[in-house]
């Protein structure tokens, strides 16, 4: 046995926007076309004309600029915050109005992402036990280290619902908010643990030590519920109010609608404030909850300001040093300060591994090809990979429920929503067929069918529930070759909008499929632009796969 065949691995996830797709969340584009669907060039220019009113406003100047980089359909959110911040340090003059759009470009981030965290409960009720082969890497009293670029409640979800505990490096100081109803009246309170700013620059943060069974969580970009408070010296992280992942939403909700400072004669009665949540504290005094999303093109440059402290990147790379087997899923690599960390940790020991999950994975990242002897590749969605080391297989219910959900997002939020739509609209026709049909068989009286003559009223409405009952599974089926079907009509539709020989030449440029730029769930070479996250199995190092990575 060699020395390293006898060490135990200690085993560490860091995961991106791919690891929370299949439980609702968005990736970079699909959360951009929402966003660029909200905020149109048009808009923009209404708002800054709305703000003028109430003694605001931007520059024209400033609005034309920003609005000419909105449209262009080749720039995700991230790259037009990082323009933003880009004209902050060049335009001098204009400074504070562009640190202010960047700033409401940052808070419409934070809704977005919000309102899918906590308008998708049936959802992510449905497809939290797909990841219940997480816990396999906590069982036996081991120490899972997650390392989380996404800014939801995911992790907090997972470990409520299978009892795993939880360390985030806060506590064990912990904080009480008041919570209001819309009179300003005290209705309950919320509980956070803190993180105070002496500890983050002492360069430790508060996990166990030693090491205790569970989950080590470090956000690393800032979360929903992770707050900077006390003129942002200190950081907070919101405590579950309640059992479960019910209880983890429920303290997101709770942050958001009932911290309040009432202010009669505002049109929404309650004070806002830009990236902040105004509320008033026990003494009736206004205080202020900065949110943390770090999001741009220069995270963690010291030649800009953020909100979540520049010394969070440190407790990232001195973390990562207890760990020496790392699942990176779902990440695509973007972000240089990330890879750079990685890279180092890589580079440190040969006993370290490397194992990159994504369903279409198909080279080592450039940046560490020379480290390629400890990489593998493998072409796998999340919940599939918690399922293959956990050793778990799903039954066939769950099976369609994974592939419903990625042809629904395959076909983007709009036509996904619509197709369904149609497919039971569909299923309601044929029932109401088949009816028509039994009806159609009894005798008449005056031309219609005579009700009269059944005799035994209840074995018939028995036989006929019997006729039209249809199994979860069959429905699930019968969607599943809808959406296909769907996808594959629109596939050809493109393959034809792209052919050079039609007589009036290719569509649209040949790059986006002309009758779904709102969703452009593909492009041209066929891959599935916002659906990372389809089953697939692993493909061991140096295999090359067929499909692009491609995850934000």
């Amino acid at each position: 046995m060699t020395w390293s065949e006898g060490v135990r691995k200690s085993t560490g996830l860091l995961i991106g926007a791919g690891a929370s797709y299949e439980l609702g969340l968005p990736l970079v584009w699909e959360l951009t076309t929402e966003l660029k669907n909200w905020l149109t060039s048009e808009k923009l220019r209404g708002f800054n004309a709305g703000w003028r009113e109430q003694g605001g406003g931007h520059p024209d100047e400033v609005i034309e600029d920003f609005a000419s980089v909105l449209e262009r359909s080749d720039l995700h959110y991230e790259a037009l915050l990082g323009y933003l911040e880009t004209q902050w340090r060049r335009q001098r003059s204009f400074a504070q109005h562009y640190h202010e759009l960047y700033s409401w470009l940052v808070q419409m981030t934070y809704h977005l992402l919000y309102a899918r965290q906590i308008n998708n409960a049936g959802y992510l009720a449905r497809h939290l036990p797909l990841f219940d082969g997480i816990k396999s890497l906590t069982d036996g009293g081991k120490t899972l280290r997650i390392f989380s670029l996404n800014h939801d409640v995911m992790i907090e979800a997972i470990a409520a619902r299978l009892g795993i505990p939880l360390h985030s490096g806060f506590g064990p100081a912990t904080i009480t908010l008041p919570l209001r109803d819309e009179a300003g009246i005290l209705k309950g309170r919320l509980n956070a643990a803190v993180l105070d700013g002496a500890t983050i620059e002492r360069g430790t943060m508060p996990f166990p030590n030693p090491p205790e069974p569970g989950i080590y969580l470090l956000k690393i970009h800032g979360a929903l519920d992770v707050f900077a408070f006390n003129d942002g010296k200190d950081l907070l992280k919101l405590m579950p109010d309640g059992d479960g992942p019910e209880g983890v939403i429920a303290a997101l909700r709770a942050a958001n609608e009932d911290l309040r400072y009432i202010q009669p004669g505002l049109p929404s009665g309650r004070v806002g404030a830009l990236n902040e949540i105004a509320y008033a504290d026990d003494d009736g005094v206004m205080q202020f909850l900065r949110r943390t999303l770090l999001a741009g093109a220069f995270k963690f440059d010291v030649r800009r300001s953020q909100v979540l402290p520049v010394r969070m990147l440190e407790h990232f790379r001195a973390n990562l040093n207890f760990v020496d087997r790392l699942i990176c899923i779902g990440y695509g690599f973007g972000d240089l300060h990330i890879n750079t960390a990685l890279r180092e940790w890589l580079d440190a020991s040969a006993h370290r591994s490397l194992e990159i999950v994504n369903p279409g994975i198909r080279e080592i990242p450039s940046g560490l090809l020379h480290l390629a002897p400890q990489i593998t590749l493998s072409q796998s969605g999340a919940a599939d990979w918690f399922d293959d080391e956990a050793g778990i297989e799903r039954p066939q219910n769950q099976i369609m429920l994974k592939q419903v959900s990625a042809a629904m997002r395959k076909l983007g939020p709009v036509l996904g929503q619509k197709a369904s739509a149609a497919y039971l609209a569909q299923r309601q026709q044929s029932a109401m067929d088949r009816l028509i049909v039994h009806l159609k068989g009894l005798p008449k009286v005056g031309g219609k069918p005579d009700l009269g003559s059944i005799e035994d009223a209840e074995a018939t409405v028995h036989k006929l529930a019997t006729d039209l009952k249809t199994t979860e599974d069959e429905i699930m089926a019968g969607l599943l070759a809808y959406l296909e079907a769907e996808l594959l009509r629109r596939r050809r539709r493109n393959e034809t909008d792209l052919d050079p020989t039609r007589p009036d030449g290719p569509r649209a440029g040949g790059r986006w499929w002309a009758s779904d730029r709102d969703s452009r769930p593909y492009r041209l070479h066929g891959l599935d632009r916002r659906h990372p996250l389809r089953g697939g199995r692993r493909h061991r190092r140096g295999e090359v796969v067929d499909h692009r990575p491609d995850q934000g």
